[in-house]
């Protein structure tokens, strides 16, 4: 049975940590798939669609064995005989807790049963998206673009200033 490594989220917007995470599991792994979509749990963070997130993803350098997929290729494109396993970073205690019900939710609506967990280094600690929109939204430039790259940066300010 083949194994198929996804890296899924909301990644609104990706950042530098959620791309040091995709190259390390790809080095892990050999391959690894971030599949773009939405989580009708935060639904007021989801200010990007899965195809914005997908371009915003592919603006970074992220080698060959990354590849960027929306949840809806991705289900299309997915061989049902191989074993999907859902790699994930933990940052924190509170990221455990998080998780717990990540597992829960896929496990129930996707029959996801497989997990891998990396702990991110400290520089990535208190790195989120959360922090990027919130700094987008008060155009925090110079903290905006510690977080993520300059494409992203011009596209989370679009959308909260209406320009980048």
């Amino acid at each position: 049975m083949k194994k198929i490594y996804i890296y899924p989220g909301t990644f609104c917007p990706p950042h530098y940590g959620h791309v040091a995470l995709a190259k390390e599991a790809a080095a892990a792994f050999g391959e690894i798939t971030v599949v773009c979509s939405v989580n009708p749990v935060k639904e007021e963070k989801n200010i990007f669609t899965p195809e914005e997130c997908k371009a915003m993803w592919q603006t970074y350098d992220l080698g060959g064995k990354i590849k960027v997929a929306t949840l809806e290729e991705f289900l299309k494109d997915r061989d049902q005989k191989s074993l999907v396993i859902m790699v994930r970073g933990i940052r924190d205690n509170n990221d455990i807790i998080y998780e717990n019900n990540v597992m829960i939710y896929n496990r129930d609506n996707f029959g996801v049963t497989h997990y891998h967990y990396i702990i991110a280094a400290r520089i990535f600690e208190k790195m989120s998206s959360t922090a990027a929109r919130f700094a987008a939204k008060n155009n925090d430039r110079k903290k905006l673009n510690e977080l993520v790259n300059p494409g992203v940066a011009a596209k989370t300010l679009e959308k909260f200033n209406g320009s980048g």
